[in-house]
């Protein structure tokens, strides 16, 4: 019978994880426990209220449980299981990635044909005003050698004279 006047809530508390959760102890025992636990119910073996009091749960727990338990086994139990597609994210993630490989190099062929291009037009090569190049020494112009170098460019000397 409910009660008239205001309804007391318990308070929220924090529900932690239990230290033989976190240490990995005992998982494997959990799970096969709460297999057979599933099955018994589901064979008919044992009621429902039975095996959550044995088991120290509540029957919205073993709910839970037995849907996921039922939708594992569906999904690894399918025609079309293969192990890419038990992944799931992992697979989407993989075929979005090759699609991205795909894309950049499809864009580095096209930046290394307008490179190719690109020396094709500019044979000589492109100087840059006051800038050192390799074939010209700090602060020359290509354009303006000295008067020296235009000398001993322009005279061919025989081989053997005016060496030591």
């Amino acid at each position: 019978m409910k009660r008239a006047g205001p309804t007391r809530h318990r308070k929220s508390r924090s529900r932690p994880t239990p230290k033989w959760l976190l240490r990995g102890e005992g998982t494997e025992e959990v799970a096969k426990a709460r297999c057979l636990m599933v099955l018994d119910v589901l064979s008919g073996e044992k009621p429902v209220t039975e095996v959550i009091e044995a088991a120290g749960i509540s029957r919205g727990t073993y709910y839970q449980l037995e849907t996921r338990a039922l939708a594992a086994m569906l999904k690894a139990l399918g025609p079309a299981s293969s192990e890419e597609e038990k992944t799931g994210p992992a697979a989407k993630r993989i075929g979005e990635l090759e699609e991205k490989v795909k894309r950049l190099e499809q864009g580095r062929r096209r930046v290394e044909r307008l490179l190719q291009l690109t020396r094709k037009v500019v044979k000589g090569g492109v100087t840059l005003k006051g800038k050192r190049t390799a074939s010209t020494g700090p602060g020359r112009n290509p354009l303006r050698s000295s008067r020296k170098e235009k000398a001993s460019h322009s005279i061919p000397t025989p081989a053997g004279v005016g060496e030591p």
